[in-house]
């Protein structure tokens, strides 16, 4: 992160020299241009590496990708009915790794070239034997059995230079100066089930179905990886039933429960060592292999997430299918929930995969869709949903009070789930108090932090989601708006903090000066800053406009006068690590994440069939869109709340210290059928 000082376009220039090799550093430093040395004092190296990178670092990627299907149907009798399906998904990926030499072979090797190729396949049948048959005038029967079965496997082969290129800027594995490298990977797993469902169908108003399916993974171990899982739902559409009133146009209560299933990712589970090679260690000798165990223990032990839900809801629609409304009520419990488990460094592994505990997820989904306004040529319709949810951590392993899914930065903040309360709270040291609950200033004019205790930010989980969809046609033109939100939820954009401790961003403007609130002040002997309403200090000392004093009392119990600069405050407060290493308040840097959103916004125009048809189209139409354009509103300023992720795990989605920004794409569409 480059302050305002910096100049990246002259940082750009100096990270190549003439000669298309990588900076020098050093008046007497070896280089074949020694006048393009860097001598200059504050070089900051690291941005002009970043420059080089950029430019001299690239990387190809080339993907060939097949999918196919094929299904059969086989009619046995008029009631019964045979299906069969195969597919497989196919893709092959190639990668090459190009590294600029760095500098001349006279001096040394540099440079470097990797390639890597990649297999993925997903194979995929499926046999469904269906029965349909009426009972008598009132009630259909259905039956369904079959077997379904998925194999999914990866191959990976690669290969690089060792010890830079023998020659410049040759990319290929041959020109490696010492015995090229690269490593073989292989992963498969499978999955199968057996199902069966039986459904009942009263009068077209009433209907029942029961499922029950087995299933089998092989990402869990061999003695323990069936298990069958059963469901059940009804519903009843009451305006068949009965006779409504004239603005009902249609109604239909639906209740249905089920248990799911979840499984570790393949390799997860399993208890198995690494195996490493030490080198030949004598003349004439053979390798010397060793194993060790890895510090994230898998459990041959480990029972498969396990989801029982309950759900009921309303579905109506009124005035003549104007309005249409729909309403659910969920209650979900999820057993046996699959986390790595974080263990002490003394018991030989940093953490065990383990079925941590049991989550309540419970809420309520709302859904309306309308027509406000339609007349003539001209109509306005409007989706609208919300969904909120609440999560309780209701039980953990061992009788365990607390799970820590996260620590961060050496102890400065935590992402814990504590029995009794919502997953994911966020932790942070607070402002350590004296005897008498007042705030403790430390001698450098910062707070000191508690480094013993910690208080509850905020939660990760978003109180309500949801989202409006606005469509707008009139004759041939049709405009469609999507908004969505999000309220609240916290994250940590640490990346976003550390700028604003270096002066990047408006917010670290503040204090700056007496125009935006700084105090004038002048240093002491002791280089404390001491306020003062004067033109200079009495010894004639330069008075500074840009202090601020943190209200508190010092060790000794005195109120604390020492006024410190801006500057000091940002880069202290706002940087890295716990309270053995910094004054950084994490505290601040856990922020709520509600935010208003246009997520897409598309003008379309349908061309005239007469017009279409001339060129043989049955249908034509021409749209411009955008996506991710901007936001109405939002609490997280400089970054977009979505892009904080570094994984696919929930709690690898709440904090970013390096992620790419996000993205806003505009286009043109033109859709055709003929």
């Amino acid at each position: 992160m480059m302050t305002r000082f910096e100049n990246g376009e002259w940082y750009k220039n100096k990270a190549e020299t003439s000669l298309g090799y990588r900076f020098v550093q050093g008046a007497s430093a070896q280089s074949l241009t020694p006048e393009e040395n860097i001598i200059y004092n504050g070089f900051k190296g690291d941005i002009a590496d970043y420059m080089w990178r950029v430019n001299r670092h690239r990387t190809e990627e080339r993907s060939n990708r097949v999918i196919s299907s094929l299904t059969a149907n086989y009619q046995i009798l008029p009631e019964l009915n045979l299906r069969a399906r195969a597919s497989t998904d196919f893709t092959s990926l190639g990668t090459e790794d190009r590294r600029a030499t760095e500098r001349p072979l006279a001096f040394g090797n540099s440079g470097y070239f990797g390639m890597i190729n990649d297999n993925y396949s997903i194979n995929y049948a499926d046999v469904l034997l269906t029965y349909t048959k009426s009972l008598n005038d009132n009630l259909t029967l259905g039956l369904m059995g079959g077997y379904t079965a998925r194999e999914e496997k990866f191959n990976s082969v690669s290969r690089n230079t060792n010890e830079g290129l023998s020659t410049e800027n040759l990319f290929d594995v041959a020109a490696s100066v010492n015995l090229a490298g690269g490593g073989q990977s292989r992963q498969s797993s499978v999955f199968d089930a057996f199902l069966g469902t039986a459904n009942l169908n009263f009068k077209e108003f009433l209907f029942v179905e029961g499922t029950v399916r087995r299933d089998r993974t092989s990402t869990m171990n061999t003695n323990n990886n069936s298990f069958i899982y059963p469901s059940v739902n009804s519903s009843f559409v009451f305006s068949q039933a009965w006779d409504m009133p004239s603005f009902i146009s249609f109604g239909k209560l639906r209740g249905s429960w089920g248990i799911v299933g979840n499984y570790p990712d393949r390799y997860r589970a399993n208890i198995a060592y690494n195996q490493n090679t030490l080198g030949v260690q004598a003349i004439g000798g053979r390798p010397v292999l060793f194993t060790n165990i890895p510090s994230d223990f898998g459990n041959d032990l480990i029972r498969p997430e396990q989801k029982h839900e309950f759900e009921f809801g309303l579905e109506t629609k009124l005035f003549k299918n104007k309005i249409g409304l729909e309403i659910n009520y969920y209650n979900a419990q999820i057993r046996d929930q699959i986390l790595p488990l974080t263990l002490p460094m003394t018991t030989g592994a940093s953490s065990v995969l383990t079925n941590v505990g049991t989550l309540r997820n419970q809420g309520v989904e709302f859904m309306i869709n309308a027509t406000p306004f339609k007349r003539g040529n001209f109509a306005w319709e409007v989706d609208l949903t919300y969904g909120w949810n609440r999560n309780k951590v209701e039980k953990l392993a061992n009788n365990a009070t607390e799970l820590l899914h996260a620590d961060y930065d050496g102890n400065a903040a935590q992402l814990r789930s504590v029995v009794g309360q919502p997953m994911g709270d966020f932790y942070a040291h607070p402002i350590e108090k004296n005897a008498n609950g007042q705030l403790i200033v430390q001698p450098n004019g910062l707070y000191k932090l508690d480094a013993l205790n910690w208080m509850k930010v905020g939660n990760a989980q978003p109180k309500a989601v949801g989202g409006m969809v606005n469509r707008f046609s009139y004759k041939n033109f049709s405009l469609d708006a999507l908004i969505d939100y999000r309220i609240g939820g916290h994250v940590m954009p640490t990346g976003v903090n550390w700028m604003l401790g270096r002066g990047l961003l408006e917010e670290s403007t503040q204090f700056m000066d007496k125009e935006s609130g700084g105090l004038s002040y002048y240093l002491g002997a002791n280089g404390q800053g001491i306020q003062t309403t004067a033109a200079t200090g009495p010894k004639g000392e330069v008075v500074f406009h840009d202090g601020m004093l943190m209200e508190g009392v010092t060790a000794d119990g005195s109120p604390n006068t020492n006024v410190i600069s801006q500057a000091s405050y940002f880069w202290r407060t706002y940087n890295w690590g716990g309270p053995q290493y910094s004054s950084s308040r994490y505290d601040l840097f856990i922020q709520e994440a509600t935010y208003v959103k246009m997520r897409e916004l598309s003008l379309g125009y349908k061309v005239p069939a007469n017009i279409a048809s001339k060129i043989g189209a049955s249908n034509l139409q021409l749209s411009v869109f955008g996506r991710n354009l901007f936001f109405l509103h939002r609490t997280l300023r400089h970054i977009d709340p979505e892009v904080l992720t570094a994984g696919s795990r929930w709690t690898q989605t709440v904090n970013n210290t390096g992620t790419n920004p996000a993205t806003r794409t505009v286009g043109i569409m033109l859709r055709s059928s003929f």
